[in-house]
């Protein structure tokens, strides 16, 4: 397991906090889909300059509209940080009358977004993808188009306050705000999930999701790159050609006999799929980061037919990525409704009338989470409550609104009152 002593010390070492390259945790055998640092180094140096002769500025808010998780996504994020960029979570879109409540609709748009011209995406979402950062996206960006250099250059004082991710709520229980998280609030959150997501220095990590969701960054992605050295992208949960479904298959198959050690997995369906496929039991246990759910003893079974241990985490983007964590492994044993535990001491909390009160040193006032908990034996106890009053037309299709562990409410409040 990682150590949370030396996750401290490389806190301290990484310019106080500041985002940048240095957060790789080792230059030296260090590989993303078989590329080493130096494809990196000089990926995220290209970049910025490709920022930089479009005109973009410190301040600026931008979006990675990169779909795979690939070394170019990857640089795109750090590229942003060294040059004091805002970079925005998209959602997906689920219709063309939901457009404009989609989240880079409400809270943007952004000023600059950039893309890969070597995907497809004009089938993603049914075209809706590009038509919402066509939109919305502000200037586009190639990242697969030539950069007048990949020399290094210094583009600007960043310091650990100034804001970085750019987020936003749910739309659940009210209207979407956008959340802002800094530098050092990053930074803090992905050292801290380190330990929490058991990203050991020798992991291999498959990394499936992009910036979907501010926890794919917080939970996944900064924290495998600061401590493993193994990378590698796979794209699960978007609409695939044939040819693309094949190679899906075979990047399956390969999967199988020389297994992560990590992955994110966004929800059920994509879940059963992914397990499905693959009609074996892995060599070595793959701990799969899922979130928002409870566990039942469903998943205790696939755990013990395909070796995997399934990490799910609650909280919210407003209070805390996570607060709470529940394991579940072949031998574990199901507490009903249970959210699991308090991993660490990061926030203090307390329950007040069955809602739970969030501190933390960065914020003003206390936050609190809407759900009723209870706490049993150390185990935090979910009372499922009704999150929303519409009534949806008989026989409506509410598939597209479901994205990863919940519904898009703001999507749906937008689509019906488009249609009605």
């Amino acid at each position: 397991m990682p150590n949370i002593l030396e996750n401290s010390r490389r806190l301290q070492l990484n310019n106080n906090g500041i985002l940048n390259r240095q957060i790789i945790g080792s230059i030296l055998g260090f590989v993303y889909n078989d590329q080493d640092y130096v494809a990196l180094y000089l990926a995220i140096n290209e970049m910025k300059w490709r920022l930089f002769d479009a005109g973009a500025k410190k301040g600026d808010l931008i979006t990675i509209s990169i779909m795979e998780v690939n070394l170019q996504h990857v640089a795109s994020i750090l590229a942003c940080a060294e040059m004091g960029l805002r970079v925005f979570i998209l959602d997906s879109p689920a219709t063309k009358e939901s457009l404009p409540f989609t989240k880079l609709a409400l809270h943007g748009p952004s000023d600059y977004y950039i893309y890969s011209s070597k995907e497809d995406t004009t089938k993603i979402y049914n075209g809706l993808h590009d038509e919402m950062m066509e939109r919305y996206g502000g200037i586009d960006i190639d990242c697969d188009s030539p950069a007048s250099s990949n020399r290094y250059f210094e583009s600007g004082p960043v310091v650990n306050t100034d804001p970085f991710l750019v987020s936003s709520t749910s739309g659940t229980t009210g209207a979407s705000k956008p959340i802002t998280f800094s530098h050092q609030e990053v930074i803090s959150m992905s050292i801290r999930n380190i330990d929490i997501f058991w990203f050991s220095d020798n992991a291999k990590v498959i990394h499936s999701r992009n910036l979907h969701h501010a926890s794919a960054m917080l939970t996944h992605l900064l924290p495998a790159l600061f401590n493993a050295y193994s990378h590698s992208s796979f794209a699960i949960g978007h609409n695939l050609t044939q040819d693309e479904s094949l190679d899906y298959l075979l990047g399956l198959r390969d999967l199988l006999y020389t297994p992560p050690s990590n992955i994110m997995i966004p929800n059920k369906a994509e879940l059963y799929s992914f397990l499905e496929t693959f009609g074996g039991r892995f060599k070595r246990t793959v701990n799969i980061n899922m979130c928002g759910f409870v566990l039942d003893e469903e998943f205790v079974e696939l755990a013990k037919e395909y070796n995997v241990l399934f990490q799910s985490h609650y909280g919210s983007i407003d209070t805390a990525i996570p607060l709470l964590i529940n394991r579940v492994g072949e031998n574990s044993t199901i507490i009903p409704n249970s959210l699991g535990v308090l991993p660490d001491d990061f926030y203090k909390t307390t329950l007040e009338n069955g809602r739970m009160k969030v501190e933390h040193d960065w914020w003003d006032e206390p936050r609190y989470m809407d759900d009723e908990l209870e706490l049993i034996d150390g185990q935090y106890i979910i009372h499922p409550k009704p999150r929303n009053d519409l009534e949806l037309p008989e026989g409506f299709d509410i598939t597209p609104f479901f994205q990863d562990t919940k519904i898009n409410y703001e999507q749906l409040r937008g689509h019906l009152s488009v249609k009605s």
